[in-house]
């Protein structure tokens, strides 16, 4: 296990330093709702929580100006909202959005901001890294604060519209006495975003990694640490495209949007100035209401929770129609935040009724899930593998001796994503216009 970390810890540093973009302007506009009516209730929503935070910030500095901010952490108390690329699959035959969980109009449980204060307070920049963290604000805790500050007031404004059920509740969950420090301890995970903050930390219910430094000089740092952190979303989430995070580096805050060939960085964020608590402030909004396929998950790839199984769609673009199978393994999986990202599941077509002993060999197919270069959008891949499996299929039709030599192609074509406009290939232009194309193919 410790080479294997050491293995993942280089891995992490070569992704930084190969595959890193900084001050990439569009990656905030990925997170915007592609539905319109979605975007202007993002605005709406935003604008509103800005207005409720500044108040509270103007009451704690109205304190302190007042003579009391020795005592801001026990006075400030808390605030009460009122409820409310292409990608491809082929179907070879053979011889969550992970767990959505909507917002809970009952909800209207305090959040304390002594700890959100003493963050968006902290002079980072002037502080010297070699400083013991203790002498700073515990800045995972002050994260918390802002995330279900903007959970509450949006729950609290959202509870009559349209889009509620749909909206999902982000939150934070972290290990306890976790703070950051100087020391990169990759052995635990420390903070991320999540719709549950009842589970208990484990990558495959986050939403995203937050890489937590207690200076801004450590910014580097950062990046290696969340870097780490969203190799292991790619491995244990397998409806996974493309993955956000989050660094922040005193009162600093980047995101960064992990594609399977760069990682684009926003503009910093920062939270002690209002101008930087808005613009964070939307990017949370926008998480709160955009589709899944924004925050970088595939809605091709669904989980049963009743049932306990993946269900996997294959666009076939033969017939140009889908065809739904069940998962029963994964024998090939993703082990790094680069790459072709290819899957494979071993599974059954879902209208094949229960798989028995006897039709087990002829029922299964395998499913390989992966991105490949296109030349632009809308153009064909640069290597089709579903052109070369029908090609064989077709010349092999009547050729029984080689039966079982070459895999036999079921269903195959470019990955079908529902978006406003109608059905779309997925592709990088669906995220970020500014990226190189490619296509995503089962």
């Amino acid at each position: 296990l410790g080479n294997l970390r050491h293995s993942c810890i280089a891995e992490a540093e070569q992704t930084v330093n190969d595959g890193l973009i900084q001050d990439v302007t569009s990656v905030l506009d990925a997170a915007e709702p592609a539905d319109e009516k979605r975007r202007s209730w993002a605005n709406r929503f935003a604008a509103e929580v800005c207005e409720k935070l500044e108040a509270v910030i103007s009451s704690a500095q109205q304190s302190d100006d007042a003579g009391t901010g020795a005592k801001r952490s026990c006075e400030v108390g808390s605030f009460n909202v009122e409820p409310a690329l292409k990608k491809a699959k082929t179907v070879d035959g053979m011889a969550s959005e992970t767990h959505s969980e909507l917002l809970d109009s009952e909800q209207t449980a305090p959040v304390s901001h002594s700890q959100l204060i003493q963050w968006i307070s902290f002079q980072s920049s002037s502080e010297d890294p070699s400083t013991p963290a203790s002498h700073g604000p515990d800045i995972q805790l002050g994260i918390s604060a802002l995330v279900g500050f903007v959970g509450q007031a949006i729950a609290g404004m959202a509870a009559d519209i349209a889009c509620y059920d749909s909206m999902r509740k982000l939150s934070t969950f972290q290990k306890v006495e976790s703070i950051a420090t100087d020391d990169d301890s990759y052995q635990q995970l420390d903070i991320a975003l999540t719709m549950d903050a009842n589970t208990a930390p484990d990558h495959k219910d986050a939403l995203m990694m937050v890489a937590v430094k207690q200076f801004a000089q450590e910014q580097h740092r950062a990046y290696r640490y969340l870097a780490y952190r969203t190799r292991k979303l790619f491995t244990t989430q397998p409806n996974r495209r493309f993955a956000w995070g989050l660094t922040v580096c005193g009162t600093t805050v980047r995101a960064c949007l992990f594609v399977h060939g760069k990682v684009l960085s926003s503009e910093a964020m920062d939270v002690s100035t209002s101008d930087g608590r808005r613009v964070f402030v939307e990017l949370l909004t926008n998480w709160t209401l955009c589709e899944s396929w924004r925050l970088g998950y595939d809605p091709t790839i669904r989980y049963d929770a009743d049932l306990k199984h993946w269900e996997i769609d294959v666009y076939d673009s033969e017939t140009q129609m889908p065809r739904t199978y069940i998962c029963e393994d994964i024998r090939c999986n993703v082990y790094s935040t680069f790459g072709g990202h290819t899957r494979c599941f071993v599974a059954h077509e879902k209208t094949a009724g229960p798989v028995s002993a006897s039709n087990q060999d002829s029922s299964m197919v395998l499913i390989k899930d992966s991105w490949a270069q296109a030349t632009g959008p809308g153009s064909d891949v640069v290597c089709d593998e579903v052109a070369y499996l029908r090609e064989i299929r077709d010349a092999l039709a009547d050729d029984r001796v080689l039966d079982g030599t070459y895999p036999l192609l079921e269903a195959g074509g470019v990955v079908q994503i529902t978006c406003p406009d109608g059905v779309a290939d997925d592709n990088t232009q669906l995220m970020l216009k500014d990226i190189d194309k490619n296509t995503r193919v089962k």
